[in-house]
């Protein structure tokens, strides 16, 4: 007997349903076919039934291991009468064999994980397809759904739970008459914002670059509590947050939050419309033609670039100010992905551990330039002083899109790095800063090119607070004017050629000579930037 059996008048590729909905909830194991067929709808069948007509269906086989005798036949059966795709749950079992058969029968198979319930998976393919306007919607609210997990984990841990998305937005709470509670959720639930508090950024970024539970201790009032990120593969949704019971969270509490977080990102995705689903589309394309992973067309064509088109790319990130800089990367990215999808629905946003990129397939760097600037100014309520922002220049060549991004995370690098840095910044901006660094990064590599004396002299002065590094440093910064650089450090001029003379002879610090001068100086400042 079939168990459903939805079909539409529209498709969608199987690409687009693997791509949308993601590792690992969805894996692709063989497509000897490719993956351009067509699919206009699922069928969630019983292995034990007659294998029902399905041309150009996602056929979903509950129940079916791959090392039961019968596998093969259906996988044999799914592809003559027509299945676009076949999913099955590997569960421990050995899938060479399977695969084997996929790739000489032209079906193309995927694996779900095993965690992920066949109701759920079929209702995300069906929202999938809805949002390309291939059938209807899931009829089970979204939200009803997460208050629903809130209120079950809590019933475990004992404590209120809440799920939030990446704004920090409560979006459900659980409602238990005896859950324990403090007034920074009450705060929460009722303005449905977590409220502002100093350590919170600090925590999320704990969270977030967790891959499971993480515990906090009691602080400033608020109880303890655990917490676990919501992903949908390695792209952040969420954070779920369990006030721990007196006497704590076991090992089920902690099964529990894990169950937990990886219902609510399927419940997330359910959720998104059509234009969110495209967004999450372009980030992966974005994120594969900035590393170069796309010929020329490819790129241009899964980004909509057109041709000849001025290519405007740009980076924010979190200056080394501020704490909590994952936590910050992830919300800045849900923040910015909100301001300016209104303003350029065309471009490309896709977010890093480090960076968020956005592509503006026109207008070139004076757009970029312009966005950053209006970006900035909208952001600042939010995330204050921390955010940079860097420009790269404009290129028609979708090809250059992976140089671009190496200029955009040099220019990241300097900008976050020093405080009066510009807050949007070009190559041209802290082309001698990062040429120093470059420098560093040499140094590091090698350091048999470093001088010995600087390094003996860095290390007295530490012992003895001397201040030979400082003294040689001005007098370099001064071109070797000996009157301008004792001005700087307050010192008689006497005194600075002493201090000069005393380096020479103690530490073999080399300073008659242009090219020893200045490979001195970079090393120095180096060390006192």
């Amino acid at each position: 007997m079939t168990l459903s059996d939805r079909t539409t008048d529209g498709f969608v590729t199987v690409r687009h349903l693997t791509e949308t909905i993601g590792s690992p909830i969805l894996t692709v194991l063989a497509a000897p076919r490719g993956l351009e067929r067509a699919v206009r709808g699922t069928v969630l069948h019983d292995p034990a039934d007659p294998l029902p007509a399905g041309a150009d269906q996602c056929l979903l086989m509950p129940g079916l291991r791959a090392d039961q005798p019968a596998a093969a036949e259906l996988v044999r059966d799914a592809a003559r009468l027509g299945y676009s795709a076949m999913v099955y749950k590997i569960r421990g079992t050995a899938t060479s064999a399977l695969v084997a058969e996929a790739e000489l029968s032209g079906l193309t198979l995927v694996a779900t994980a095993d965690e992920v319930s066949w109701r759920h998976l079929d209702a995300l393919l069906l929202s999938v397809l809805g949002s390309q306007g291939v059938g209807g919607e899931p009829t089970t609210d979204t939200s009803d759904g997460l208050f629903t997990l809130a209120n079950a984990v809590s019933a475990v841990i004992g404590g209120s739970v809440a799920i939030e998305d990446l704004d920090r937005r409560v979006m459900a709470y659980s409602s238990l008459p005896d859950q324990r509670i403090d007034s920074l959720r009450r705060e929460g639930i009722l303005s449905r914002r977590v409220p502002e508090i100093e350590h919170n950024l600090e925590r999320y970024r704990i969270a977030l670059a967790s891959n499971g539970v993480v515990r906090f201790p009691e602080a400033l009032g608020a109880l303890p509590r655990a917490a676990i990120a919501i992903r949908a593969g390695a792209q952040p949704l969420g954070t779920i947050w369990a006030i721990e019971s007196p006497d704590g969270i076991d090992t089920r509490g902690e099964r529990a939050l894990v169950d937990c977080a990886r219902l609510a990102a399927l419940h997330i995705l359910r959720s998104r419309n059509a234009s969110e689903l495209e967004l999450h589309k372009r980030e992966s394309a974005l994120l594969g033609a900035l590393d170069g992973l796309w010929a020329t067309h490819e790129t241009s064509f899964r980004l909509s670039i057109p041709q000849g088109a001025d290519l405007g790319l740009l980076g924010f990130a979190a200056s080394a100010d501020a704490t909590g800089l994952l936590a910050m990367t992830a919300h800045l990215g849900y923040a910015l992905s909100r301001y300016v999808v209104p303003f350029r629905p065309d471009a490309s946003i896709a977010t890093t551990s480090r960076a968020i990129y956005v592509l503006l397939p026109r207008g070139g760097a004076q757009a970029a330039t312009r966005l950053a600037k209006d970006a900035l100014t909208t952001l600042r309520g939010s995330f204050g002083n921390f955010v940079r922002a860097a420009v790269a220049p404009t290129d028609t060549d979708p090809a250059a899109l992976p140089a671009m991004r190496r200029e955009i995370d040099d220019i990241l690098r300097v900008t976050t790095a020093h405080p009066d840095a510009p807050h949007i910044a070009t190559l041209a901006d802290v082309q001698a800063r990062l040429l120093l660094a470059r420098v560093g990064d040499e140094l590091s590599r090698e350091p048999r090119l470093r001088h010995p004396g600087v390094t003996a002299m860095a290390a007295h002065d530490a012992e003895h607070a001397t201040d030979f590094v400082a003294s040689v440093l001005a007098w370099l910064d001064a071109g070797a004017n000996v009157a301008e650089a004792a001005a700087k450090l307050d010192v008689h001029t006497n005194t600075l050629r002493y201090r000069l003379r005393r380096a020479t002879e103690v530490f073999g610090i080399p300073l008659d000579k242009p090219d020893e001068r200045l490979t001195l100086w970079l090393q120095l400042r180096l060390i006192r930037p």
